[in-house]
């Protein structure tokens, strides 16, 4: 990984929201959470990026640190929102942060840092998975302003 995963990057407030968002998505998907099996299924696809026909990587240069990686955040989540604008439907992928010698070696890049990934397409109404609604934080949980 380009970027090593520490689960201990994420506070007690951010992994209870993580895992409720699991709970939403595994449900929509009609997998328990004892069905390891099914949970693994579900994670490969996204190495298939969730049937989604394209998908934009956006990688960061070899020497870039945190302040590089979060100013290439900003134009991703710039990216997600263009996209939502004109109709397209995306998914932001970490995961695929996990594989860059694969991306590089598939590509043909021998430099760059994988950040993440973002699958696009249009949506398929049908799939329940699309209907989550994620729960989201009042302001003044995430927010303080100062006048």
């Amino acid at each position: 990984m380009d970027f090593p995963y520490r689960d201990e990057l994420y506070s007690e407030v951010h992994r209870t929201r993580r895992a409720a968002f699991g709970a939403a998505m595994y449900g929509a998907l009609g997998i328990g959470r004892a069905d390891h099996e099914a949970r693994d299924a579900f994670q490969s696809e996204s190495l298939r990026f969730y049937g989604a026909p394209h998908v934009a990587l956006l990688l960061a240069p070899s020497n870039a640190d945190e302040r590089m990686a979060a100013d290439i955040g900003i134009y991703g989540q710039t990216l997600l929102l263009s996209m939502t604008a004109y109709g397209v439907a995306s998914c932001p992928q970490g995961m695929l942060g996990f594989y860059g010698d694969v991306v590089r070696d598939c590509l043909g890049i021998s430099d760059g840092k994988v950040l993440f990934g973002v699958s696009f397409g249009y949506a398929r109404d049908s799939a329940a998975v699309n209907h989550i609604e994620p729960g989201r934080a009042e302001l003044g949980e995430t927010t303080r302003f100062h006048t």
